[in-house]
């Protein structure tokens, strides 16, 4: 999500949407290697204040774990739960950054491992996110078939499905058990 535009730099807010769909996208990522760390920052277009480790790699499948927890709370009192532990875990006070540009804020340290950048984006992110938008948007693919985590960032709040594709087989074995059920 764009925050705005300062001397023709565009600034990303990963406390906000970016910060849940990156969360989902950990939900979901591979994380054998400080490579697989780089490649996930890169494409949620986040500047790693230090280079990954592989210690960092494993530090986020744990975390992962913990997001996870969220997804698949059952009930909203145990998704808050689950939000506040990961906000204990993963944030601390918050405090304005003068570095990579203009004055900004974070909920960490500066100079911290990527490991711990990830931890406080995805959680001030997710229950950012989660609370302003609603808490039912954070979901896993209600296809049977697939257990994809996704945030839903739709203007209607409804998705059920990661994918279009998902979303088109689904609609397409609907229709065929429709369709032997005329026969």
């Amino acid at each position: 999500m764009l925050s705005g535009c300062c001397n023709g730099i565009v600034h990303f807010n990963h406390y906000s949407d970016e910060g849940a769909l990156l969360a989902a996208a950990l939900v979901n990522a591979r994380l054998d290697s400080a490579a697989d760390v780089a490649e996930l920052a890169g494409e949620h277009d986040l500047l790693l204040e230090r280079p990954p480790s592989d210690e960092d790699a494993a530090g986020l499948r744990r975390w992962r774990t913990a997001l996870a927890g969220v997804v698949d709370a059952p009930t909203t009192g145990e998704r808050i739960e689950a939000l506040n532990r990961l906000l204990a875990r993963g944030t601390s006070h918050p405090r304005i950054s003068l570095h990579n540009g203009p004055p900004h804020v974070h909920f960490r340290p500066d100079d911290v491992t990527p490991e711990r950048q990830f931890a406080a984006i995805t959680a001030f992110g997710l229950a950012w996110f989660l609370t302003q938008r609603g808490l039912h948007r954070l979901a896993r693919c209600a296809a049977g078939d697939c257990t994809v985590a996704f945030a839903d960032v739709t203007r209607n709040g409804r998705q059920r499905y990661c994918s279009t594709r998902c979303a088109n087989r689904q609609a397409v074995r609907r229709h065929r058990a429709h369709a032997s059920h005329l026969q």
